[in-house]
């Protein structure tokens, strides 16, 4: 079951026409997810790693739109018949039927700020109970009863009393915890997490990730992380995807991204990381410049404005091609064209 591919992106592309012109904020982005895997997308503010994230559920904001590409979700991954649907998403109407309810229930997604996120007019379990009334077939007190199993699940203390209580009497970790709760109480296959640890303290963000694991190897869910700590997704992922601009600059397992990073921004990127064991003189190693203005993308490779490795006239004129490696991870970068 867990070699079983729940979810594959195909050339995704999500677009959004400005008067300044049009960005592309999502250029080409393929990756597929596994049965009870963990997926790190990781890179800098400005990656389209969120745009990438809503475009999986059809929940690009306008003008924004999906303008290419597949996103297949396997409906059979999970069942233990083998039978079920692969289902296009980008080919579902965005406020149809079907969509919604995919949504929350085989694929559900945790929010970077749960303050926002969260509607302060309704209690939290409110909100619970509307999921799971949503995509189960069950009343109004058993609703509320799943709610507070759940909140006591992810660690609310006294779930009893804090399922009426209102986003805004919570601290953050609670309301990160109860934004969990509502991703999970509908045990979807698939888990956005995009930035589920923001803002949060140390020991919150080791607690909450924690959760996250052990919630996945129950329910056997597969999660997509998105994330600037490359010291989660060194402990948490399996396979992880390093985007740049709207693109995919290289593929690999977190082994081997973390013992040989290929693509010079992914080399970067760890070099960028403070280390234990060097002494309070040692400084860290910043990436050289800003992600550049979507509304002016440079030509060939994105990167190569900030890259020590630039090749001119190749690097700053080609357009970047996949090499696939002997280990079957990908790269896109000059260096390892033929």
């Amino acid at each position: 079951m867990q070699d079983q591919v729940l979810l594959q992106v195909e050339d995704l592309r999500v677009q959004f026409p400005t008067r300044e012109g049009i960005v592309r904020a999502v250029e080409g982005v393929s990756f597929e997810i596994k049965t009870g895997t963990t997926l790190g997308i990781v890179g800098e503010s400005g990656s389209g790693k969120s745009v990438m994230a809503y475009a999986l559920l059809q929940a690009v904001a306008r003008p924004g739109k999906i303008v290419g590409g597949r996103v297949l979700l396997n409906l059979a991954a999970t069942m233990q018949n083998g039978q079920g649907e692969i289902v296009d998403l980008t080919a579902l109407d965005p406020r149809g039927k079907k969509i919604r309810s995919i949504r929350g229930k085989e694929i559900a997604m945790i929010y970077q700020e749960p303050m926002t996120s969260l509607s302060m007019m309704h209690t939290v379990g409110f909100q619970i109970m509307e999921a799971i009334l949503l995509h189960q077939n069950v009343n109004k007190q058993e609703a509320r009863q799943l709610a507070i199993e759940m909140l006591g699940r992810v660690g609310i203390a006294r779930p009893e009393q804090r399922v009426d209580s209102y986003p805004f009497e919570l601290s953050g970790g609670m309301r990160q915890r109860a934004m969990i709760a509502m991703a999970l109480v509908c045990t979807p296959r698939l888990l956005i997490a995009d930035e589920p640890t923001t803002a949060l303290d140390v020991t919150t963000q080791a607690q909450i990730m924690e959760l996250i694991q052990e919630l996945q190897q129950e329910i056997g869910m597969a999660v997509l992380l998105i994330t600037h700590d490359l010291g989660v997704v060194a402990e948490t992922c399996n396979e992880v995807v390093v985007m740049y601009l709207g693109e995919v600059m290289e593929k690999a397992n977190v082994i081997s991204l973390f013992k040989d990073p290929l693509h010079p921004y992914t080399r970067a990127l760890l070099r960028s990381i403070p280390r234990l064991g060097h002494g309070k003189n040692w400084e860290l190693e910043p990436i050289e410049g800003m992600v550049p203005d979507p509304y002016n993308r440079p030509s060939g490779c994105p990167f190569h404005p900030r890259c020590p490795d630039m090749m001119p006239g190749v690097c700053n004129v080609k357009p970047l091609t996949t090499t696939q490696m002997v280990d079957g991870r990908t790269v896109r970068c000059h260096l390892f064209n033929e």
